[in-house]
């Protein structure tokens, strides 16, 4: 067994039942930083009635909130969904919204119907020329994406305080993308 499954069997192994599907929910916006931490907790507060009210109207079945997609690869999960396509930076971009989205999901044992997968960015580069420390680069068609050197992991991982109010790191990736709201 690969070590990316046993990771996904041990985290699955957490939840109070055995969910076979996930419905996601995307909420537009970048995750507002403060004292009180990210805004994944008003994200489950939303789903959770939804939650709720799907389990009254589906008996028998099973519903787990999950603020951020935890335990799954909540990214490719969104694109496997057919949300959205993943970019060079590695976060899902939404037509017509662009990157900046929380995903939230509710776990279930509710057999759901099949959904078409999104793709990959096609490479323009723009997150890449413009990244200030070159975590991303993308050179005749190769793309790479170094997270060690990614301003917002990094100020996740050592738990720095954000250069801009707002903001885990940097993301002019973000800013940069055409595909973007607002660009």
């Amino acid at each position: 067994m690969s070590y990316a499954t046993e990771r996904m069997k041990d985290r699955f192994s957490r939840l109070p039942f055995a969910p076979t599907h996930a419905m996601l929910v995307l909420f537009a916006g970048r995750p507002q930083i403060g004292a009180r931490g990210g805004d994944y907790s008003e994200n489950e507060a939303r789903l959770r009635p939804a939650c709720e009210e799907l389990t009254a109207l589906h008996p028998g079945h099973r519903f787990y909130v999950s603020a951020n997609a935890y335990p799954l690869p909540a990214v490719q999960a969104a694109r496997l969904a057919g949300l959205g396509w993943i970019g060079l930076n590695g976060l899902l971009n939404v037509p017509g919204v662009g990157s900046s989205v929380t995903i939230a999901a509710a776990l279930t044992d509710l057999p759901l119907p099949e959904s078409e997968a999104g793709g990959y960015c096609e490479g323009c580069a723009l997150c890449a020329q413009n990244c200030p420390t070159g975590a991303l680069t993308y050179q005749s068609g190769n793309r790479r994406f170094a997270r060690e050197l990614c301003l917002s992991h990094r100020r996740q991982k050592d738990g720095l305080p954000p250069d801009r109010e707002g903001y885990y790191g940097c993301d002019i990736c973000q800013d940069a993308c055409p595909h973007a709201s607002g660009n």
